[in-house]
């Protein structure tokens, strides 16, 4: 198994795991490339770390976590083995499928009211999965397929977005190929849960920017979109009128002043003070932004990273940021001022011989 060949910089892990206290430690899942996903205990006060399973599958990229009972989701980027696959995350390996997409290439998945969402890079398309009431993955109930405009469609993430007047629920997509990023309305019918596209429809990026990853203010009311090709961050507004998301933009921000054209992934802080975003290929690392009332976003500071930093993500109490550091096969840990908003780097990481990270997941324990 992968955890058995695993380097990890810490010794004497089982013992401290013993003596951890509530509250002292995360538990994190890594997805990356190569045979399986992994399950990781970090103790926050030894800052040491453990291996504690591994979830079996082909180039899981991207992953998700559900509650009651608690379940890990992935995707496998695995050409025309390519699916969605999920287990019990408990310590037997209790498989909840492994459905293929017929060579979609999903790259990131959603969850809304017992369904999976992916969002297809190979044939621009998002696929909605039904669980079943033991959240075993059922075929997909509905495929969405986007045409090649002034593009190959490459979709990249899909985000549900709950509007904070009335509580409709949609679904945002990008799409990096096409410099787009699309809107659905989420219905719930007798069949299930359907995408209907909103007659807003769609709104276009400058052409090349490359729409990759999005994250939404806490109240509902701004939207940030990292472009992967320019490097740049658009800030807009966020407005649903009439059974319609409609996005304004008010800023345009730069994340990668070396413009390599590999920006990879954005999060807020828990507390929503600061934005920051990952840049590869160039000077690595970690942009970060001061944000303010009215949404825009000021730059402050930059962390640089090991190689190729794609996904991160934030521990939920604000405390660490950990970057999955692809083509180093590690997982760095970096440590945040709350008050100011910059990394200290921790000079540990977790280092995988077999894995190239390229999601985190970060849970309170």
């Amino acid at each position: 198994m992968l955890c058995a060949a695993v380097a990890i910089a810490a010794v004497a892990i089982l013992a401290s795991r013993r003596n951890m206290n509530k509250g002292d430690h995360y538990t994190l899942y890594i997805g990356g490339y190569g045979k399986a996903a992994v399950k990781c205990v970090f103790n926050a006060k030894s800052m040491e770390n453990s291996i504690s399973r591994d979830f079996k599958a082909r180039h899981p990229s991207y992953l998700l976590t559900v509650d009651s009972p608690m379940r890990v989701y992935g995707v496998s980027e695995s050409g025309a083995r390519s699916g969605v696959w999920g287990y019990m995350d408990n310590s037997l390996d209790q498989s909840l499928g492994d459905v293929k997409d017929g060579g979609v290439d999903a790259c990131y998945l959603a969850y809304f009211n017992n369904h999976l969402l992916t969002a297809g890079y190979g044939k621009g398309s998002i696929g909605v999965y039904p669980l079943d009431t033991a959240g075993n993955i059922m075929p997909a109930s509905q495929i969405v397929n986007f045409p090649s405009a002034g593009g190959v469609s490459r979709l990249h993430m899909v985000k549900v977005l709950t509007a904070p007047q009335t509580g409709n629920n949609y679904l945002l997509a990008t799409d990096k190929g096409c410099d787009r990023v699309y809107f659905f309305r989420i219905a719930e019918t007798e069949k299930g849960l359907r995408l209907r596209q909103c007659d807003s429809a769609f709104i276009s990026t400058p052409k090349g920017y490359g729409p990759r990853h999005m994250e939404f203010s806490k109240d509902g009311k701004f939207m940030y979109l990292l472009c992967e090709t320019s490097g740049m961050i658009l800030v807009y507004t966020i407005k649903e009128v009439d059974g319609n998301i409609i996005l304004h933009q008010i800023q345009e921000a730069v994340s990668d002043k070396k413009k390599a054209g590999a920006s990879a992934d954005i999060h807020l802080s828990p507390d929503g003070k600061f934005l920051y975003s990952s840049n590869r290929r160039g000077k690595d690392g970690i942009a970060i932004f001061k944000t303010s009332e009215d949404g825009t976003i000021t730059r402050i500071a930059y962390q640089v990273t090991l190689q190729w930093p794609r996904s991160f993500a934030i521990s939920p109490d604000g405390d660490f940021m950990f970057v999955c550091c692809q083509k180093y096969k590690a997982v760095q840990i970096f440590r945040i001022d709350k008050s100011s908003g910059y990394l200290a780097n921790t000079g540990k990481m977790i280092m995988f011989p077999d894995l190239e990270p390229s999601c985190i997941l970060v849970r309170n324990n």
